[in-house]
């Protein structure tokens, strides 16, 4: 019931881009039934959808909610319609409106950079009660508690890991200081550790292993620290060792190190179970199954993969109407993909994913007739599936350039498609060098030489 009201809400309530994607697949929201009819009959999203002008003429900003008080009124469950109803007998019309208006009006909006722009995750004022429940749960699992004080040094920007860490305090209800470090911890840093004393911290992933050495040479005293919690990926062996070891070091001997990730155009945070300093064990980024589905598909088919088989992070929100899309291809890698197994560690029996996870996997940055740009290596795939018996994409260095190989098997005898390709490509300012017609064989024997998880992205 949850899904079919999700993407009603999406669909007819008001996100135009998945209205006009629902619709050009011939799927009416109101006939879903469950999880395996989404998945079935629900088409994947990925950002070339979003970005591209001739896909999406109405911009990114399709992708958010554009809902009125009708919507609210036909496509809510029943809990939104209780409240709205008794906020009309018990405040008048104006109370009622701001209970309409909290389930249909955006009020706070992430931007999730990338490939072709940024695109706008957007929350009703019912979303971000949402994220702080999930938030609540994320502290919950990392040992967080009200008694805790965070320092989160994730620096502030429209992004789920700021923001996430700012709903999780806030769920929580602890004492937290929110602070950009730009110029490192030295300057206001060391002020703020000396006067809040805090027993957890929140580092971007990227500078936890260097964190403890470097809080230690601006004169910061660690010995009171729980908690560091490493914010946008997981961390790998080598550097929880280092973040271990220099908390330990620093006379944190009571510490715990955990790690909080979610999806960019995702709606929350997940986390890991949290392990004591000195251990390198990792257990997966733990999910809320009540506010998403997740799929995990190949990044150069989109077809369904099994449990615990790497590939793409595909996310439907649950319960949130802010905007978005159902089966959103995340462009993030799951190495470990999704598990449903009880956690050895904490006998959670929710979905976990990882344990290594990657953000934008296949983004490369190339350098094709001299011009440097990004280039998202499924965007190719996402136009060749559909139309080969097989294929595979090559990018060679040489010297400063980027040499591109597409090495395509039709199965059609078109020879108007391979222009078809190119000038695509093109549109995409990442024009391939080549475009090589060969037998199914010569490419199966191709990837075959390439190896690897995903064969069909060959780099040389």
């Amino acid at each position: 019931m949850l899904v079919k009201q999700t993407v009603l809400q999406m669909a007819l309530a008001h996100v135009p881009l998945a209205r006009t994607r629902l619709n050009a697949a011939g799927v009416d929201a109101r006939t879903l039934r469950g999880v395996e009819d989404l998945k079935s009959r629900v088409p994947l999203t990925m950002r070339r959808d979003v970005v591209d002008p001739v896909r999406n003429p109405d911009g990114p900003w399709a992708f958010v909610l554009q809902g009125t008080a009708e919507g609210v009124k036909r496509f809510s469950d029943r809990s939104v319609l209780f409240r709205v109803a008794r906020a009309r007998l018990l405040g008048g019309e104006e109370v009622q409106q701001l209970q309409i208006e909290s389930a249909s009006r955006s009020v706070h909006l992430h931007l999730a950079g990338g490939l072709g722009g940024p695109i706008p995750i957007s929350y009703t004022r019912d979303d971000l009660d949402l994220l702080a429940r999930a938030g609540a749960r994320l502290a919950q699992l990392v040992g967080i508690d009200r008694e805790d004080r965070l320092l989160n040094l994730v620096p502030f920007g429209p992004t789920i890991d700021y923001w996430g860490i700012f709903y999780m305090a806030l769920g929580v209800g602890h004492t937290a200081v929110h602070t950009r470090h730009e110029d490192g911890y030295s300057d206001g840093g060391a002020a703020t550790f000396a006067m809040m004393q805090p027993t957890a911290v929140a580092v971007p992933a990227d500078e936890a292993a260097q964190f403890p050495e470097t809080a230690t040479e601006a004169g910061i005293d660690l010995s009171g620290l729980r908690t560091l919690l490493a914010v946008g990926r997981s961390l790998t062996k080598a550097e929880r060792e280092r973040v271990g070891e220099g908390l330990l070091a620093a006379g944190a001997a009571e510490a715990r190190i955990a790690a909080a990730y979610g999806v960019a155009e995702g709606r929350v945070l997940w986390g890991e179970c949290a392990v004591p300093a000195g251990k390198t064990e990792t257990f997966g980024f733990h999910t809320y199954p009540d506010m998403e589905i997740l799929e995990v598909v190949s990044p150069e088919t989109g077809e369904a993969l099994d449990e615990e088989t790497p590939g793409e992070i595909v996310v439907t929100p649950l319960g949130f109407r802010g905007g978005g899309v159902p089966r959103w291809r995340s462009g993030d890698l799951a190495l470990g993909g999704i598990t449903t197994r009880t956690c050895p560690n904490c006998a959670r029996d929710v979905p976990r994913v990882g344990p290594t996870v990657r953000r934008n996997a296949w983004q490369r940055r190339v350098t094709l007739n001299g011009s440097a740009t990004r280039y998202d290596m499924r965007d190719t795939a996402a136009l060749l599936a559909p139309r080969m018996n097989d294929w595979q994409v090559e990018l060679a260095s040489n010297g400063g350039q980027t040499d591109m190989f597409i090495y395509i098997a039709p199965k059609a005898d078109d020879p108007g498609q391979v222009i078809g390709i190119y000038e695509e490509h093109v549109r995409w300012q990442v024009p391939p060098t080549q475009i090589v017609l060969a037998s199914p064989e010569d490419v199966a024997a191709k990837r075959d030489a390439t190896g690897g998880l995903f064969s069909r992205f060959a780099e040389r």
